[in-house]
């Protein structure tokens, strides 16, 4: 199948490695893929380039870009488009309607607009998300939930060397119980919870460690954070590693994954950790506390409630090696039964077979 990539963003975010596992993914298993981004420069045109695929960057705001793109899909005899971001959305049902291709978008926030309403597939990260759009008057027909893939393998076998260098960097031995929170230093991700959760844990005779991956580490945000670290008496008990591209390595010597964000279509490594065999703490309500009450793999932040009674949960959990063990062990089955890249393709491969035999 002949399938066109467009995403409208070209940083570095969640949205982008979704996207960018999806290309590799159906690249992988014989499709010939054509990726569109915004911008000629940046992490997602990069990425596809090194993987060798062909890649084009437009600025996605003008009809000389519409023509373009009408060449670029007759050309290329494209079957089906696939649009990823606000941008790339609107542009795609342009050439829908230009080229008489399906097209489908995959909504990687939870915000609604008036695009999804054109498209002939949209696909959802998660129930949240699918509630959202059928809100919206996005007929429920046109949607479903697909749950992005994650390399399985590569959190399930960590590289032992990196993995070792990085016990020896943060000083494992010394600590307890270690909690990776893995996200871009942004207010709404909730490092504060993260902060409470850990202070709760010592206040209960852990020794905790609390690991940050994510940029920036500077500025306002990343001043508060330490601030409050200072306050809560646990200053010695977090680490900013900034962005790196180890995470497996790190995970694999984490006892627990935390996500507390706010406004969370899903939350990826919520489910890399669980591929790592570590439990999960997610905020209620938000799209990552679905993997925790469809699969049982870890507990909610409940923010009316505060952190205490989670704070039981997990240290009650940590010194039950046989029942984390067990819940460890479920973790990685889940990931690799439910989100290998492999299943994540054929889940795609039927949504474009679908709506290209309509």
């Amino acid at each position: 199948m002949n399938i066109l990539q467009m995403i409208s963003k070209n940083d570095r975010y969640g949205a982008q490695r979704i996207f960018l596992d999806q290309v590799a993914t159906l690249h992988a298993m014989g499709h010939n893929v054509t990726v569109v981004a915004r911008g000629t420069e940046g992490y997602v045109t990069d990425s596809v380039r090194g993987m060798g695929l062909d890649c084009h960057g437009v600025t996605m705001k003008g009809i000389s870009d519409v023509l373009f793109l009408r060449r670029l899909a007759k050309n290329n005899k494209i079957d089906v488009i696939h649009t990823t971001l606000d941008r790339a959305d609107y542009l795609g049902v342009v050439l829908s309607w230009l080229t008489r291709r399906p097209v489908v978008s995959t909504m990687m926030v939870p915000r609604c607009h008036v695009g999804y309403r054109f498209m002939d597939r949209v696909i959802a990260l998660s129930n949240k998300q699918r509630s959202l759009l059928n809100e919206k008057r996005v007929p429920r027909t046109k949607t479903l939930v697909i749950r992005p893939g994650i390399d399985v393998r590569r959190f399930s076998r960590p590289d032992a060397k990196k993995r070792e260098n990085w016990k020896d960097k943060l000083h494992i031995d010394r600590y307890s119980s270690v909690f990776c929170h893995i996200s871009s230093l942004l207010t709404r991700k909730g490092h504060l919870v993260s902060l409470e959760i850990v202070s709760e844990c010592k206040k209960r005779g852990e020794r905790p460690l609390l690991v940050f991956i994510g940029d920036p580490v500077h500025g306002e945000y990343y001043e508060a954070l330490l601030g409050r670290s200072v306050e809560l008496g646990i200053r010695d008990n977090i680490h900013f590693t900034g962005w790196t591209s180890e995470v497996p390595e790190l995970l694999s010597l984490s006892h627990f994954t935390v996500l507390p964000s706010e406004n969370e279509a899903l939350g990826v490594v919520l489910m890399e950790g669980m591929a790592a065999g570590t439990p999960i703490i997610a905020r209620e309500g938000e799209g990552g506390a679905e993997l925790i009450e469809e699969y049982g793999t870890g507990f909610l932040y409940r923010p009316g409630a505060g952190v205490s009674a989670l704070a039981d949960q997990v240290v009650a959990l940590l010194r039950d090696p046989a029942q984390y063990r067990a819940l460890s062990d479920r973790c990685k089955k889940i990931a690799e039964d439910d989100f290998s890249l492999s299943r994540f393709g054929e889940k795609l491969t039927r949504v474009y077979s679908g709506v290209v035999k309509r």
